[in-house]
């Protein structure tokens, strides 16, 4: 079996990590702070130009933006900053994407900056993992983001603005500013007809305002009307064009096979429903991949949002937020609406003790409690998080040419174990990906039969 060497930061962010008060207070801020991150997000980003629109050749080299094709990938709930985000870097190094994509949550427990590189969120969870892949990386913020001192303000510096521009020169990666915390790449030529949307849902999926009736005590959050008349604008104009959109957010509104009722935007999913050229929506939030094909979503529109899709055509739902944070159960009770998830139920039982089962069963997977539970399990006591049941998507781009039209090619990719992955008994340094990973290894991770075009 492989011998796989960790970079000593991996280490700080394994066992007990989650448990210290410190970390277990700053990624449960949304208790006690209201949501209300359409100020915030506006108070911080109102001199950005209004367009928000970039051409994909803004991310990519120019030798790349002159040929006919390339390649970026989507990851989700990457920055933990332990194994299980490291474990990915063998197999992104071997698939050489053009630009990565990440749907928030980049720098847990709450997107903090610090003078002591230890305790600097950012650069745990996305300067030093990533450290010389050397391109692009945009994001859209998640709600661990949020919870900052400056209630998000420091994913806008690090994403946004040149104030961390020496970072990602320093940690050997390509630094391109993106145009606001939600943003569209598009291209004005026929080319290629792809539009990719990220969208920013905030501390709490809060976009259409307002509030429980049982949170009397907290102030009330108001709509996000200057975001969403920027995506109908968006949007409207990529139905006129005849373009396919993928459009990526952060919190989902269907998980676990059924509505997310603790979700307040509904007229996000009726507005997607609304544009034919939405062809696939991507969320994260969940740790693990889940995907709802066409009927289900549709199905889930009518019945929650009592929406119908546009000419009858819905978008496939993709939830994959499987790419570094610790893993979540894919154990839940069959919902309304069918999904494929990965891992299946029986690699999960695999992999988390009857600890961690039966919490999931209750529904606090995602609370302290289990990760006290996951201490106690040999995984993860020996292998930090381990490198195990890791997901993210392939997007391949070919544009249109004398030959063919444009197509895009949209691939879940799954790493169920990165030792395996390497035969005999040799030493693997994961973060550099030395040695590489063999083709056909790589060949193994690609979910091919699973793939599909917009």
């Amino acid at each position: 079996m492989a011998k796989l060497k960790f970079p000593p930061l991996a280490g700080d962010r394994g066992p007990g990590y989650w448990m210290r008060p410190g970390n277990v207070w700053a990624a449960r801020r949304k208790i006690s702070r209201p949501d209300q991150s359409t100020i915030w997000r506006d108070n911080f980003s109102g001199t950005l130009r209004t367009s928000r629109t970039v051409p994909f050749a803004g991310l990519l080299t120019a030798e790349v933006a002159r040929s006919d094709r390339f390649r970026f990938l989507i990851l989700g709930d990457t920055g933990e900053g332990d194994r299980s985000q490291y474990g990915l870097l063998p197999l992104i190094r071997a698939l050489h994407p053009d630009f990565m994509l990440i749907a928030g949550d980049v720098a847990y427990p709450a997107g903090r900056t610090s003078s002591n590189p230890r305790q600097d969120d950012y650069i745990c969870g996305l300067f030093q993992p990533y450290q010389g892949l050397n391109c692009p990386i945009w994001a859209v913020p998640g709600n661990h983001e949020y919870y900052s001192e400056s209630k998000g303000f420091e994913f806008y510096q690090v994403f946004c603005t040149d104030t961390f521009a020496d970072y990602w020169h320093r940690y050997g990666l390509h630094f391109v500013s993106q145009p606001g915390t939600y943003w569209e790449l598009a291209d004005g030529d026929a080319a290629n007809d792809l539009v990719v949307i990220g969208v920013d849902t905030g501390q709490c999926a809060n976009l259409d305002g307002g509030r429980p009736w049982w949170q009397i005590w907290k102030s009330k959050p108001r709509r996000d009307e200057k975001q969403y008349t920027w995506l109908s604008e968006r949007l409207t104009r990529a139905d006129d064009r005849l373009q396919k959109v993928i459009v990526i957010f952060h919190i989902p509104g269907l998980v676990r096979g059924d509505h997310d009722k603790s979700t307040r935007f509904a007229e996000l999913h009726k507005m997607l429903a609304s544009h034919p050229c939405v062809r696939l929506i991507v969320a994260g939030h969940e740790h693990n991949f889940q995907e709802y094909a066409p009927a289900q979503f549709a199905r889930y529109l009518e019945v929650v949002h009592g929406a119908k899709p546009a000419a009858g055509v819905a978008p496939r739902y993709l939830v994959a937020g499987g790419s570094g944070a610790y893993l979540t159960s894919t154990e839940f009770k069959p919902g309304r609406f069918q999904c494929v998830a990965y891992p299946a139920t029986d690699q999960w039982q695999e992999y988390a003790g009857i600890g961690r089962q039966l919490i999931a069963r209750m529904g606090l997977d995602k609370s302290p409690v289990a990760r006290a539970a996951a201490l106690a399990e040999k995984n993860v006591l020996t292998d930090s998080d381990a490198a195990s049941y890791l997901s993210f998507i392939l997007v391949d781009v070919v544009k249109a040419s004398v030959t063919g039209p444009a197509v895009t090619t949209v691939t879940p990719v799954f790493m169920d174990d990165l030792e395996t992955l390497y035969p005999g008994d040799m030493d693997v340094d994961v973060q550099a990906g030395i040695p590489p990973l063999a083709p056909h290894f790589v060949a193994k991770c690609i979910q091919a039969h699973r793939s599909f075009d917009l």
